[in-house]
């Protein structure tokens, strides 16, 4: 017979007597403490080389490539034998145990019961589900859930023997390693933290979650830092699951010179919805007379939420709440200068789509003003598709109202519709048509609106109400040409539209169309304004030429260039949006992309007379072995725009990778118009399986009241599996 049929009889003859063995009746007339062998219901599965049973002694054994399986858990081992009177399982040899949880424990000798769940081990090395190690001697495992280690070792670090290394980067040694798998954490008696073998930090007892874990209540790793103004600061945050469906993380931050500041998040989830909420409260040593500062009380409120009413139905809020304007960036909480508040109801269903908002804004800069803020409450807006085509085109309908408060200045209300029909066709030819047009109507109730031709006036409240019809006709002609494996389209396109040329009138105040600019990115829109209280009208054409290239290999290549024209020029758009006269200004992009790795956009804009930028923007992103950059240059005339103000830049980064672990990065930003640097920060750092760590230098010249430039100095370190460190040293410039 053959070496494999050997096996397989040897097999056969195995289970049959291990199924036989394990069912004995006879553990029924041990005591009951020794009522702990294989005799019950669940299946035993064995296999080996070899196969003995001893009726006299009533034990098996099981010799060569020993597989023993019992419920969840499975034992390997050279050679394992089981006593059916004590039900103990003595096994030798390369032995591995794998439990429920996906741990597996390597041993030489190891002598289980109680189904496998109990047992004494001289020495023993665990490989957790995450890859990390516990190791110790003199081990017992206890109840199938309690494994306790003696000079037991932790750590999730690989040890590199061809690099000479015996100790890994970081491990914890104990004098007692308690390893609770009801519990789910790993305990540590009398430990000592090494790094490379030599001792840093003695710790009487502490415990961590163990890799099954998700979410347990603790401590978290503390953060040090240190600043001028807050002086040596500690941040000791504590977690607490309350419950499957909710948890709170408290971080209090403790400062030597402004006494406390008390954070907390707040998360919870519902059957319908989930909510988030992160709050943070002082009470400063010293107030700043003059400035933000000069409070007692500073303190912040951020959250949202979103919720199901039923299949259709849903609401939602946003909060951005703060003490003054300052707070958040003073105590490095958000770099946010515009907060905005929301609460909101949306329906959804099919074509038909309904929105309802409430906005309260805050502006954080010393420009802001609180009084001049607006909020809005309500805003609606309704969308419908209609499901048919009519006269071969689709059709839709939209409305909108909105009430738009203010202490001082303008405030409005507003009532608007529209319907639009669209039509699209490609020919046999290849020439694709768009045909479109929309009837909208507002209606307007105004008061205080500023009067722009004589300074300190205002316009009497009033009513107002406007109609735009808009028809328009677009045409393209794409033509291919295939070059080997590059392939090369060339695109005409020209666009007709005609709008009565009513302008718009200064008494309706522009609330939300002030973004406005002319761009590649809206050449061929019909209306270029992002909002309502703006609308662009008279007989325009929009015509432009755009190529694009792409290889066999994913390279490719685009650019587009074009201009709009106006039968007569339009006074009701401001000059600096190149758009008043009868051709406008000249705008375009080219954008490079060769390979995954290379990423290069240009943006343009020239005035159409003397070709003048009027806009430049250049964004490059590339990679190249170890080294990945960014570069980025913008120049934005002082005339060329309605809401930004005039502005050249330049801003680089990069991260070079020293090695497989090593990393070096910087970044900076500096305005060229003003001539200073706007922020730096160059750093060094290293990552591997079982910690993260990095040290960098950075510099801000921002100022804003009681903020004052800042030079730092911040170690951030991660100890993988444990938690995450941070130090931080700052100082402000001179």
């Amino acid at each position: 017979m053959s070496s494999a049929g050997q096996r397989g009889a040897v097999l056969l003859a195995m289970t049959l007597a291990a199924a036989m063995a394990f069912a004995s009746p006879s553990n029924a007339q041990q005591g009951p403490q020794e009522e702990v062998g294989f005799a019950d219901s669940r299946e035993v599965l064995m296999q080996a080389d070899e196969l003995t049973y001893d009726r006299e002694t009533r034990v098996v054994t099981a010799t060569g490539h020993v597989e023993l399986a019992y419920g969840e858990r499975v034992l390997l081992a050279d050679r394992v034998t089981y006593d059916e009177t004590t039900g103990v399982v003595t096994a030798d040899g390369n032995v591995s145990l794998l439990d429920p949880q996906g741990d597996v424990a390597f041993a030489d000798h190891i002598v289980l019961r109680n189904e496998m769940r109990d047992g004494v081990i001289q020495t023993l090395q665990v490989l957790l589900s995450d890859n990390s190690r516990l190791a110790g001697s003199s081990v017992v495992r206890s109840g199938g859930n309690m494994t306790t280690l003696h000079r037991g070792v932790y750590s999730p670090c690989d040890v590199c023997e061809k690099k000479g290394q015996t100790t890994p980067l970081w491990q914890i040694k104990a004098f007692r390693v308690i390893h609770n798998k009801e519990e789910k954490r790993i305990i540590y008696e009398d430990a000592f933290m090494e790094f490379y073998g030599v001792p840093v930090l003695y710790i009487p007892y502490f415990s961590q979650p163990d890799p099954s874990v998700k979410r347990q209540s603790g401590f978290l790793t503390p953060t040090l830092m240190s600043s001028t103004d807050l002086g040596q600061q500690a941040e000791i945050p504590y977690y607490w699951a309350i419950s499957p469906d909710k948890d709170v993380t408290l971080i209090p931050r403790f400062t030597t010179k402004e006494g406390t500041v008390y954070q907390g998040e707040y998360r919870q989830r519902f059957e319908d919805g989930r909510i988030q909420m992160f709050g943070t409260a002082t009470w400063p040593r010293t107030q700043q007379a003059g400035t933000p500062a000069d409070d007692d009380f500073r303190g912040s409120l951020f959250g949202n939420g979103n919720f199901d009413i039923d299949e259709n139905w849903s609401w939602g809020f946003r909060s951005e709440l703060t003490s003054d304007d300052t707070y958040l960036r003073k105590y490095d909480l958000s770099d946010a200068t515009d907060l905005v508040s929301n609460l909101n109801a949306t329906y959804a269903n099919g074509r038909n789509s309904f929105t309802a908002d409430a906005y309260y804004f805050r502006g954080l800069l010393s420009t802001d003003s609180t009084a001049t803020t607006p909020w809005v409450a309500p805003i609606l807006q309704y969308d419908y598709s209609y499901p048919d085509q009519i006269l071969g085109g689709r059709v839709g309908f939209s409305a909108n109202a909105m009430v738009l408060e203010r202490q001082q200045g303008a405030k409005s209300r507003r009532i608007s519709s529209s319907v639009r029909w669209d039509h699209r066709e490609t020919t046999r030819s290849g020439f694709v048509y768009r045909l479109f047009a929309s009837l909208r109507g507002d209606f307007y109730s105004v008061e205080d609106v500023p009067n722009t031709a004589v300074p300190g006036a205002t316009f009497d409240e009033t009513t107002i109400a406007r109609a735009l019809p808009t028809i328009g006709a677009e045409w393209s002609y794409p033509l291919m040409r295939v070059d080997g494996d590059v392939r090369h389209v060339l695109e005409p396109i020209a666009q007709i539209i005609y709008s009565p040329n009513v302008g718009n009138t200064v008494e309706i105040p522009d609330e939300d169309s002030q973004s406005f600019e002319f761009d590649d990115t809206n050449l061929f829109s019909e209306d270029r304004f992002a909002g309502l209280d703006r609308w662009e009208t008279g007989a325009r054409a929009n015509v432009g030429l755009r190529y694009s290239i792409y290889t066999a290999g994913g390279g490719q290549a685009n650019a587009l260039f074009g201009q709009s024209f106006r039968v007569e020029d339009n006074n009701s758009l401001a000059a600096g949006t190149g758009l008043r006269d009868e051709s406008s200004d000249y705008v375009g992009r080219v954008m490079v992309s060769p390979n995954k790795d290379l990423l290069a956009v240009y943006r343009f804009r020239l005035d159409d007379q003397k070709l003048k930028i009027r806009r430049n923007e250049v964004s490059l992103l590339g990679r190249r072995g170890p080294a990945t950059g960014e570069l980025g240059y913008a120049y934005f005339a002082a005339d060329q725009s309605v809401s930004f103000t005039p502005r050249e830049e330049i801003y680089a980064g990069s991260v070079l990778r020293l090695d497989e672990y090593w990393r070096v990065f910087g970044q900076t930003r500096r305005d060229l118009a003003n001539s200073r640097t706007v922020a730096n920060r160059v750093g060094i750092g290293y990552e591997d399986e079982c910690i993260d760590f990095s040290i960098g230098f950075s510099q801000s010249f921002y100022r804003d009241r009681d903020i004052e430039p800042d030079k730092s100095v911040v170690l951030r370190i991660t100890f993988k599996t444990l938690g995450t460190a941070r130090v931080a040293g700052s100082t402000d410039s001179e």
